[in-house]
């Protein structure tokens, strides 16, 4: 196979990966937003503020994801214009920007294994002040985000020695008659879903990233290796005076 069939072939493969790549972000912006407007985390995020950690780190993941989402819908576009353009500069700057990716791709697993249980602790201690806060007070704002947390998970209390099963419950959980789930495992179990699907995502576009460095780097190189190639033995004469 010649130099000519393996550069056709790297431009059709980096066709397909410049389609996947917005395909990614377009799925991680619908993952963002349905996370951003799913009734769990909205209810989780918007109660007490004032001492609400998982509503900055919320922000800042909703924010983040929004932001790759666009940069790889962008570079997307800049590779399928730089392809059948093929043009150079386009596609060396297509190769910083895969190279700049897998840096954030890098980063964004480790969040992913480092900060997981710091985001279900600071979830949970919504929950948590929100029953403290009823149980010492029985304040209005309190009971109605707590009918709104059991609502919304399908949860009663918490399961938990120090939990008495009393007041909190007795007012706050809806009436079923099958037995209820324990809200800090539910909290938990929805972010980790959450998590596991952001972690498929992360694979996926770590291994389309790599892949695209190695076709972007070969193409950019085999470019250049033909102009050298179609030079040798052209020689141009000056002219005689």
């Amino acid at each position: 196979m010649g130099i000519g069939c393996l550069i056709r072939a790297t431009k059709y493969q980096l066709l397909g990966i410049s389609l996947i790549v917005v395909l990614l972000g377009v799925a991680l912006a619908a993952v963002t937003l349905w996370t951003c407007f799913n009734d769990k985390f909205y209810i989780i995020r918007n109660v007490t503020p004032e001492t609400n950690r998982y509503a900055r780190m919320h922000d800042l993941a909703v924010h983040s994801s929004l932001a790759i989402s666009s940069f790889l819908a962008l570079l997307g576009i800049i590779t399928l214009i730089g392809i059948v353009k093929e043009s150079e500069l386009l596609l060396s700057l297509v190769l910083i920007c895969f190279a700049l990716l897998f840096c954030g791709v890098v980063q964004l697993a480790y969040w992913k294994s480092a900060y997981k249980q710091v985001t279900e602790d600071a979830a949970k201690d919504v929950y948590d002040i929100l029953y403290a806060d009823y149980m010492r007070n029985v304040s209005h704002p309190s009971k109605q985000d707590l009918i709104n947390i059991h609502s919304t998970f399908s949860c009663c209390g918490k399961n938990s020695s120090f939990s008495n099963y009393t007041m909190v419950e007795n007012e706050t959980c809806l009436p079923h008659h099958e037995p209820q789930k324990d809200c800090l495992q539910s909290i938990e179990n929805q972010i980790a879903d959450n998590m596991a699907i952001i972690g498929v995502l992360t694979i996926l576009l770590g291994i389309v990233t790599i892949y695209g460095m190695i076709l972007t780097a070969f193409f950019c190189f085999a470019a250049c290796l033909i102009q050298i190639w179609d030079k040798k033995q052209k020689y141009t004469l000056g002219k005689k005076y």
